[in-house]
């Protein structure tokens, strides 16, 4: 009897571990953290310049282009990194042959879908993107679940 007790309790205790634990919030919830965190990385980084959106995508011209802005339907070509809050990069185009994807027709995260009109031909900008913008709750080898995600874009031809 005392070694099924035994059992039982060390079954009980390593069945409670951390890893179990699966947190999940509202899609609202969520937003609020992301926009947290996106506020303090701007402000642990003196950053300035940046606007947001109502979704909150947050965004900054860098460098101006020759004022004209894609719409939906236009064949972009465009140069990125893509990083993470701690810096640590998880993507970059091909430097040379730049990125194309026609936009509004959901070939790239919805956070370049709104951020990109932003950024005019020939300019360079920079969007930080809540997670519900860009993978959400998904996980790949390199974007963590619900990872804001920063994009430096350079925004090479509209077509």
């Amino acid at each position: 009897m005392r070694i099924l007790i035994f059992f039982l309790v060390f079954i009980s205790i390593f069945s409670c571990t951390d890893e179990n634990i699966v947190v999940t919030r509202t899609k609202q919830e969520q937003l609020e953290l992301d926009l947290t965190r996106i506020q303090g990385y701007i402000n642990e980084n003196n950053l300035s310049g940046f606007s947001s959106t109502d979704n909150g995508l947050y965004y900054k011209l860098v460098e101006a282009g020759n004022t004209t802005f894609p719409s939906n339907g236009d064949t972009l070509s465009v140069e990125y990194i893509g990083e993470l809050l701690d810096g640590s990069e998880f993507d970059r185009s091909n430097t040379d042959q730049p990125f194309e994807f026609v936009l509004g027709q959901g070939q790239v995260i919805e956070g370049w879908e709104i951020g990109l009109p932003k950024i005019d031909e020939g300019g360079s900008g920079i969007l930080i993107i809540p997670s519900g913008l860009g993978y959400g709750s998904a996980i790949t080898s390199s974007i963590p679940e619900n990872s804001v995600l920063i994009f430096r874009i350079d925004l090479i031809d509209i077509r």
